[in-house]
């Protein structure tokens, strides 16, 4: 599809609105998601650098339900993991391109993009953690993550760069690897679009992404609703229905969403201010639910808290009741586990939130297993998996 007629589809959708639903025969899309989904929030933040293949790899062989990644856009419109809006946080663009530090990622090309050490930051705020293997991570293109999810790994040239290449139309054509190191977990990815106003057309170039890579469940063959989400204790999630959610912050991103996805697989909006927690008071919790309703959200992503909390048991109540669920983000600690699945285990729990957005893939899966409700708890600790892929002092 040409950028011109795909801006002309956007804006004959705006002034259509969200139109009517369209959900499959078969069964309701919420349904296409484990309860009690484990969400490896951007990899992790925690044992290794956000967004970026050690982390993507980690979250995989721990045994994720879903990888859940941010994206934005080159300058040569290339898809790009990357949460903030610019590099300066997570990458050294201050020392590759001092000045341009504070530039939107959108500014930069693919070409630069990929002289970027997304590592070494990383190291330096946590040296607990830290790993010398970690420097010199890349910053990640949308298809790497899908390929990770399918135990595949990049494929590196002798100096460590990795393999791409470039044909006659500019189109840029990366390799990828089977994982020496793959142990079989099958993910589905969990999409954020990032600012979706900045990026006219973006959610049709996800869905072509999506179905090119082979990772569009509303492209090729129809996938059976009896896929098992785990098989023989190993994650299958990436081999459902399910196997991706589309999620954004934007109420226009949301109808784009919906307009793009006709409602056909898993989405959820992302409510409010993280920072106040102002939307999830009272007032203003049903014009929310309403609106995701309205525009074709099957999930409500909201934030945990203390005061100001995003998940009161109130609002997962109505949310609930709508027939809507509710995921929550992001998770840290067992302490926070507890207060958004309550004392009960099995059967007879009834969590306030029906999935776990987490930095903490190892903590949250092992809640789970204990409260009866996962099969399978992780069978190592973080560093042998680390240590396991590679990645070592």
């Amino acid at each position: 599809m040409s950028k011109r007629l795909i801006y002309a589809v956007l804006l004959a959708a705006l002034a259509a609105g969200c139109g009517q639903k369209n959900v499959p025969a078969g069964g309701k899309v919420q349904d296409y998601m484990p309860d009690n989904a484990v969400i490896a929030h951007r990899g992790t933040i925690y044992w290794a650098p956000e967004l970026t293949e050690a982390a993507f790899r980690w979250a995989r062989n721990t045994g994720a339900d879903y990888l859940e990644l941010d994206v934005h856009r080159s300058k040569d419109s290339v898809l790009i993991i990357m949460h903030d809006k610019t590099f300066k946080r997570t990458t050294d663009v201050a020392v590759k391109f001092p000045g341009r530090e504070g530039d939107p990622v959108s500014s930069f090309t693919l070409e630069e993009i990929m002289q970027l050490d997304a590592g070494s930051a990383f190291n330096k705020k946590n040296p607990d953690q830290a790993l010398q293997s970690f420097v010199g991570q890349n910053v990640l293109v949308f298809e790497d993550v899908f390929r990770i999810a399918e135990g595949k790994r990049i494929k590196r040239n002798a100096d460590g760069s990795r393999a791409v290449s470039k044909d006659e139309a500019g189109i840029y054509h990366f390799e990828y690897e089977a994982d020496p190191a793959d142990n079989g977990h099958r993910p589905g990815i969990y999409i954020e679009a990032k600012i979706p106003d900045e990026y006219p057309g973006l959610e049709e170039q996800i869905y072509d992404e999506l179905a090119r890579i082979g990772w569009n469940p509303l492209e090729g063959d129809e996938i059976s609703l009896n896929e098992p989400f785990w098989l023989n204790d190993k994650v299958n999630v990436g081999k459902t229905r399910g196997k991706i959610l589309v999620q954004t912050f934007s109420r226009q991103g949301m109808m784009n969403f919906k307009r793009v996805f006709g409602e056909k697989v898993l989405a959820s909006f992302l409510a409010g201010n993280p920072k106040t927690n102002e939307f999830a008071k009272e007032e203003v919790t049903d014009e929310i639910i309403s609106f995701a309703k309205e525009c074709g959200a099957q999930f409500i992503g909201t934030n945990l808290g203390d005061e100001n909390d995003g998940l009161s048991p109130a609002f997962a109540a109505k949310i609930h009741a709508a027939g809507l669920k509710a995921n929550i983000y992001s998770i840290n600690t067992v302490e926070q586990m507890e207060k958004y699945y309550g004392p009960a285990t099995g059967k007879k729990a009834a969590p306030l939130a029906d999935g776990m957005i987490t930095n903490r893939t190892d903590l949250t899966i092992d809640f789970y297993h204990e409260r009866k409700v996962r099969r399978y708890g992780t069978e190592k600790t973080p560093q042998t998996t680390l240590a396991e892929l590679g990645y070592k002092q």
